[in-house]
């Protein structure tokens, strides 16, 4: 692992691992408002360390790999 985290990771590590949370929380321990998480969010699910349910204010994501992950593309 790189021994510095660009912006993305470092939300993304920030994020809880195995375990749902809504959006909003995830914008909140990322310490990012909710567009940025948007943003990341899609950026981990691309990655292959997020998976999200649900749509709009109900949506929830859930950290699923433990550490930063770049596809061979990124």
């Amino acid at each position: 692992m790189a021994s510095t985290l660009n912006a993305t990771d470092r939300a993304l590590m920030l994020l809880p691992f195995e375990e749902w949370v809504s959006l909003q929380t995830a914008a909140q321990r990322a310490e990012i408002d909710e567009t940025a998480a948007i943003s990341i969010v899609r950026a981990g699910r691309r990655r292959g360390v997020l998976r999200t349910r649900g749509s709009g204010a109900m949506q929830q994501v859930m950290r699923v790999y433990p550490n930063p992950r770049r596809t061979s593309w990124n």
